[in-house]
C-alpha cells in the first residue's frame, strides 16, 4: 500500500466522528512566534495551504494596544506567522468578514451560509472590553486556577450561550453562559487553552464581496474564540494525535 493511500485510510478514520466546527486561533508559547491557525484546536486539525487556508479572502488582524498598525500576517504551510510579540496587558484580535459564502444544512434544507470566523489572544486573564461582533472576553475574576469569562454579541452579554473549554490534549469542557453571560472554568494545566463559542444570526440579506458582487445569503453565523497560555498549574498533557482536514484528505485521495 502507497503512503498516501495508508495515510488517507487513517485520517478518514480519525474524521469519522469529527464536528466541523472550524475555528481560528492564536497561539504563543513562551519562547516561541506567534502564530495564527485554522482549524479545530482540541483534535489538533490544521487546515493547511494549498487547502483551507487559502479560503481567506480578507483575514486581517490588530492590536488592541496599538490600533494604528494592522499585525503582518504570512501564510506558511499549517499557520499564518504572525510579526508582533504579544505583550501581557495586550489583546491581539483577528477575524475574516469575507470568507466565502457556503452552504450548511439544517432538516434536509440547505442555507446559503454567511461565516464570520474570529479571535482574540491575551496576555493575562485581566478584564477586557468586547471589541468583536462575537466576542470572549476575561472578566478579571481568576481564584486560584478557575477564571471567568464573559460572552458578548453586538456588544451585549449573551445569555445561556453554549461554551466551550478546549486544550491541546483534547479536552473538551462545555458550560453556559448565565444572565450576565458570563461563565467560568477550572484551568488545571499549564499550556495554552481556547475558549469557543459558536451563534447564528437567523437574519437573512445580502453582502458585496471584495470584488464587488453581491452575494444573498440565509443566514450570518460566528464563531470566536478566546486563547490565553497558563504558566500555572500541573504540566500540560500530550499533544493530542494529528488529524488530517478533509481538504488534505481529498488531495490525498487524488494521488492514492
Amino acid at each position: 500500500m502507497s503512503n498516501a493511500k495508508a495515510l488517507l485510510g487513517y485520517s478518514i478514520f480519525l474524521l469519522a466522528g469529527s464536528s466541523e466546527a472550524h475555528q481560528i486561533w492564536y497561539e504563543q508559547p513562551p519562547g516561541q512566534s506567534l502564530s495564527l491557525y485554522y482549524g479545530e484546536y482540541d483534535k489538533n486539525m490544521l487546515e493547511v495551504t494549498p487547502g483551507g487556508m487559502d479560503r481567506f479572502r480578507q483575514l486581517k488582524g490588530w492590536s488592541v494596544g496599538d490600533k494604528s498598525q494592522p499585525l503582518s500576517l504570512t501564510l506558511q504551510r499549517q499557520a499564518f506567522a504572525v510579526a508582533h510579540q504579544g505583550k501581557s496587558d495586550d489583546s491581539l484580535l483577528a477575524q475574516d468578514p469575507h470568507y466565502p459564502i457556503f452552504d450548511s444544512h439544517e432538516a434536509d434544507k440547505a442555507l446559503k451560509t454567511y461565516w464570520t470566523p474570529a479571535t482574540r489572544w491575551v496576555g493575562d486573564l485581566r478584564a477586557r472590553t468586547p471589541e468583536l461582533t462575537l466576542d470572549i472576553v476575561p472578566t478579571g475574576q481568576v481564584e486560584g486556577n478557575k477564571a471567568q469569562f464573559q460572552v458578548f454579541y453586538s456588544k451585549k452579554p449573551l445569555v445561556d450561550q453554549e461554551v466551550m473549554l478546549e486544550t491541546g490534549s483534547g479536552e473538551v469542557v462545555t458550560q453556559r453562559t448565565d444572565k450576565s453571560g458570563k461563565v467560568s472554568f477550572d484551568l488545571p494545566w499549564q499550556g495554552t487553552y481556547v475558549v469557543a463559542a459558536e451563534y447564528k444570526d437567523r437574519t437573512s440579506g445580502e453582502r458585496v464581496s471584495p470584488d464587488g458582487k453581491t452575494e444573498p445569503f440565509d443566514l450570518k453565523s460566528f464563531s470566536s474564540t478566546l486563547s490565553f497560555y497558563r504558566v500555572q498549574g500541573k504540566p500540560s498533557l500530550p499533544r493530542a494525535p494529528s488529524q488530517l482536514p478533509a481538504s488534505e484528505v481529498a488531495r490525498l485521495k487524488k494521488q492514492a
